[in-house]
Protein backbone atom coordinates (compact mmCIF):
# COMPACT_ATOMS: atom_id res chain seq x y z
CA UNK A 1 0.00 0.00 0.00
CA UNK A 2 3.23 2.26 0.52
CA UNK A 3 3.85 2.35 -3.45
CA UNK A 4 0.34 4.32 -4.26
CA UNK A 5 0.43 7.44 -5.96
CA UNK A 6 -3.16 9.07 -7.00
CA UNK A 7 -3.00 11.77 -9.85
CA UNK A 8 -3.31 14.25 -6.91
CA UNK A 9 -0.64 13.27 -5.08
CA UNK A 10 3.59 14.55 -6.01
CA UNK A 11 5.05 11.35 -4.86
CA UNK A 12 4.08 7.54 -3.60
CA UNK A 13 3.61 7.52 0.48
CA UNK A 14 7.02 5.00 0.11
CA UNK A 15 9.41 7.76 -1.42
CA UNK A 16 7.72 10.60 0.98
CA UNK A 17 8.17 8.14 4.37
CA UNK A 18 11.88 7.65 3.33
CA UNK A 19 11.97 11.35 2.79
CA UNK A 20 10.96 12.30 6.42
CA UNK A 21 12.71 8.82 7.88
CA UNK A 22 16.48 10.53 6.05
CA UNK A 23 15.55 14.16 7.02
CA UNK A 24 15.25 13.06 10.29
CA UNK A 25 17.98 10.81 10.61
CA UNK A 26 20.27 13.72 8.89
CA UNK A 27 19.22 16.08 11.73
CA UNK A 28 19.58 13.77 14.74
CA UNK A 29 23.23 12.78 13.26
CA UNK A 30 24.14 16.31 12.71
CA UNK A 31 23.11 17.04 16.53
CA UNK A 32 25.62 14.01 17.71
CA UNK A 33 22.93 11.39 18.06
CA UNK A 34 23.80 7.73 18.14
CA UNK A 35 21.34 6.17 15.55
CA UNK A 36 20.18 3.52 13.93
CA UNK A 37 17.74 1.58 11.57
CA UNK A 38 16.16 -1.51 13.09
CA UNK A 39 16.64 -4.59 11.56
CA UNK A 40 19.47 -2.62 9.09
CA UNK A 41 22.22 -1.23 11.11
CA UNK A 42 23.26 -1.04 14.65
CA UNK A 43 23.69 2.05 16.92
CA UNK A 44 26.23 4.53 15.25
CA UNK A 45 27.73 7.95 15.52
CA UNK A 46 28.42 9.63 12.73
CA UNK A 47 27.77 13.29 11.08
CA UNK A 48 27.34 11.70 7.60
CA UNK A 49 24.73 9.65 9.43
CA UNK A 50 21.62 9.52 6.73
CA UNK A 51 23.99 8.85 3.70
CA UNK A 52 25.38 5.93 5.58
CA UNK A 53 21.64 4.48 6.33
CA UNK A 54 20.95 5.36 2.45
CA UNK A 55 23.88 3.44 1.12
CA UNK A 56 22.57 0.81 3.62
CA UNK A 57 19.15 0.47 2.28
CA UNK A 58 20.23 0.52 -1.04
CA UNK A 59 21.91 -3.16 -0.28
CA UNK A 60 19.64 -4.35 1.99
CA UNK A 61 16.48 -6.23 -0.21
CA UNK A 62 13.08 -6.95 1.61
CA UNK A 63 13.42 -5.78 5.39
CA UNK A 64 10.99 -6.84 7.77
CA UNK A 65 7.09 -4.77 7.59
CA UNK A 66 7.27 -4.71 11.37
CA UNK A 67 10.84 -5.07 12.85
CA UNK A 68 11.96 -6.45 16.66
CA UNK A 69 11.58 -3.58 18.50
CA UNK A 70 12.13 -4.86 21.89
CA UNK A 71 15.97 -3.75 22.50
CA UNK A 72 15.08 -0.15 22.53
CA UNK A 73 15.90 1.11 25.42
CA UNK A 74 13.28 3.06 28.11
CA UNK A 75 13.96 7.27 27.51
CA UNK A 76 14.54 6.67 23.66
CA UNK A 77 12.53 8.33 21.55
CA UNK A 78 11.13 6.03 18.52
CA UNK A 79 9.28 7.87 15.04
CA UNK A 80 7.49 5.21 13.20
CA UNK A 81 6.25 6.21 9.29
CA UNK A 82 3.93 4.49 7.64
CA UNK A 83 0.42 4.47 6.28
CA UNK A 84 -0.69 2.76 9.19
CA UNK A 85 -3.57 1.21 7.52
CA UNK A 86 -3.62 -2.72 9.24
CA UNK A 87 -5.96 -2.80 11.60
CA UNK A 88 -5.50 -0.57 14.60
CA UNK A 89 -5.40 -3.76 16.98
CA UNK A 90 -2.34 -5.18 15.35
CA UNK A 91 -0.57 -2.09 15.05
CA UNK A 92 -1.06 -1.65 18.83
CA UNK A 93 0.16 -4.97 19.14
CA UNK A 94 3.32 -4.19 17.40
CA UNK A 95 4.16 -1.24 19.54
CA UNK A 96 2.85 -2.93 23.01
CA UNK A 97 6.54 -3.45 23.56
CA UNK A 98 7.63 -0.03 23.45
CA UNK A 99 4.90 1.34 25.68
CA UNK A 100 5.98 -1.28 28.28
CA UNK A 101 9.64 -0.08 27.87
CA UNK A 102 9.08 3.46 28.67
CA UNK A 103 9.85 4.20 25.42
CA UNK A 104 8.43 7.27 23.76
CA UNK A 105 7.20 7.05 19.97
CA UNK A 106 6.35 9.71 17.90
CA UNK A 107 4.17 8.11 14.70
CA UNK A 108 4.20 9.95 11.42
CA UNK A 109 0.78 8.59 8.89
CA UNK A 110 1.79 9.08 5.62
CA UNK A 111 -1.61 9.58 3.59
CA UNK A 112 -2.65 10.22 -0.15
CA UNK A 113 -5.08 12.69 -0.80
CA UNK A 114 -7.47 10.33 -2.69
CA UNK A 115 -7.43 7.75 0.04
CA UNK A 116 -9.24 10.66 2.49
CA UNK A 117 -11.31 11.74 -0.59
CA UNK A 118 -12.29 8.64 -1.76
CA UNK A 119 -12.99 10.65 -5.39
CA UNK A 120 -14.31 7.40 -7.43
CA UNK A 121 -17.51 7.13 -9.20
CA UNK A 122 -19.26 4.64 -11.71
CA UNK A 123 -18.00 1.26 -12.15
CA UNK A 124 -14.25 1.09 -10.80
CA UNK A 125 -12.00 -1.98 -9.94
CA UNK A 126 -9.99 -1.91 -7.01
CA UNK A 127 -7.08 -4.03 -6.22
CA UNK A 128 -5.91 -5.09 -2.52
CA UNK A 129 -2.39 -4.10 -2.70
CA UNK A 130 -0.87 -6.74 -0.63
CA UNK A 131 -3.31 -9.85 -1.50
CA UNK A 132 -3.89 -8.82 -4.93
CA UNK A 133 -7.74 -9.03 -4.30
CA UNK A 134 -9.84 -7.51 -6.60
CA UNK A 135 -13.33 -5.60 -5.59
CA UNK A 136 -15.63 -4.17 -8.57
CA UNK A 137 -17.89 -1.54 -7.61
CA UNK A 138 -21.07 -0.66 -9.99
CA UNK A 139 -21.85 2.61 -8.19
CA UNK A 140 -17.89 3.47 -6.47
CA UNK A 141 -19.72 6.59 -5.23
CA UNK A 142 -22.16 4.82 -2.90
CA UNK A 143 -19.75 3.19 -0.85
CA UNK A 144 -17.66 6.83 0.07
CA UNK A 145 -19.51 7.69 2.99
CA UNK A 146 -18.68 4.49 4.58
CA UNK A 147 -15.29 4.11 3.55
CA UNK A 148 -14.22 7.95 4.81
CA UNK A 149 -16.18 7.26 8.32
CA UNK A 150 -14.11 3.73 8.81
CA UNK A 151 -11.13 5.86 7.33
CA UNK A 152 -11.13 8.27 9.64
CA UNK A 153 -11.94 6.53 12.86
CA UNK A 154 -9.04 4.05 12.16
CA UNK A 155 -6.83 7.12 12.52
CA UNK A 156 -8.97 8.80 15.79
CA UNK A 157 -8.73 5.48 17.14
CA UNK A 158 -4.57 5.36 16.52
CA UNK A 159 -4.47 8.77 17.74
CA UNK A 160 -6.08 8.87 20.71
CA UNK A 161 -4.07 5.97 21.83
CA UNK A 162 -1.01 7.46 21.13
CA UNK A 163 -2.33 10.79 23.29
CA UNK A 164 -3.09 8.16 26.57
CA UNK A 165 0.32 7.05 26.29
CA UNK A 166 2.05 10.90 25.83
CA UNK A 167 3.45 9.60 22.56
CA UNK A 168 2.97 12.30 19.08
CA UNK A 169 0.87 11.23 16.06
CA UNK A 170 1.16 13.57 12.87
CA UNK A 171 0.00 13.61 9.50
CA UNK A 172 1.75 14.38 6.54
CA UNK A 173 -0.51 13.94 3.33
CA UNK A 174 1.98 13.31 0.18
CA UNK A 175 0.36 16.72 -1.64
CA UNK A 176 1.88 18.80 1.18
CA UNK A 177 5.32 18.86 2.23
CA UNK A 178 7.46 17.35 3.88
CA UNK A 179 8.86 20.17 6.14
CA UNK A 180 5.63 20.47 7.43
CA UNK A 181 5.55 17.19 9.43
CA UNK A 182 9.64 17.46 10.64
CA UNK A 183 8.47 20.60 11.95
CA UNK A 184 5.49 19.54 14.05
CA UNK A 185 7.64 16.21 14.59
CA UNK A 186 11.24 18.03 15.75
CA UNK A 187 9.16 20.17 18.24
CA UNK A 188 7.31 16.96 20.02
CA UNK A 189 10.65 15.28 20.28
CA UNK A 190 12.37 18.11 22.50
CA UNK A 191 8.93 19.04 24.58
CA UNK A 192 9.06 17.34 27.31
CA UNK A 193 11.83 19.26 29.24
CA UNK A 194 11.16 16.64 32.32
CA UNK A 195 13.07 14.09 30.29
CA UNK A 196 16.86 13.56 29.31
CA UNK A 197 18.37 15.38 26.47
CA UNK A 198 19.23 14.71 23.34
CA UNK A 199 22.59 13.26 23.98
CA UNK A 200 24.54 9.89 23.16
CA UNK A 201 22.23 7.51 22.04
CA UNK A 202 21.19 5.47 19.22
CA UNK A 203 18.70 6.38 16.56
CA UNK A 204 17.51 3.76 13.63
CA UNK A 205 15.58 4.00 10.60
CA UNK A 206 13.38 1.17 8.78
CA UNK A 207 11.37 1.13 5.54
CA UNK A 208 9.82 -1.20 3.77
CA UNK A 209 7.02 -3.36 4.25
CA UNK A 210 4.56 0.01 4.80
CA UNK A 211 6.63 1.28 7.35
CA UNK A 212 10.29 3.59 7.59
CA UNK A 213 11.44 4.16 10.60
CA UNK A 214 14.28 5.88 12.93
CA UNK A 215 15.44 5.23 16.65
CA UNK A 216 17.79 7.05 18.85
CA UNK A 217 18.60 6.62 21.91
CA UNK A 218 21.23 6.29 25.08
CA UNK A 219 20.55 7.94 28.65
CA UNK A 220 18.20 9.77 26.37
CA UNK A 221 17.49 9.77 22.71
CA UNK A 222 15.05 9.11 19.70
CA UNK A 223 13.77 6.51 17.75
CA UNK A 224 12.37 6.14 14.29
CA UNK A 225 10.83 2.80 12.74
Amino acid sequence: SMLYKSSGAGVSKESRALVLALALAELLSRSGERIAWPGLTDPFTARNGAERIAAQLSHAGNLAAKPDLSTIRRFCDIVIVSDFLDPVEETMAWLDVLARHGVRAHLIEVADPAEETFPYAGRTEFTDPETGDKLTAGRAETLKDEYRLLYIARRQELAGWCKRLGWSFTVNHTDRLASEALVRVHMAMTADSSRPGLTSGHAGLTAGGGHAGLTAGGDAGKAVA
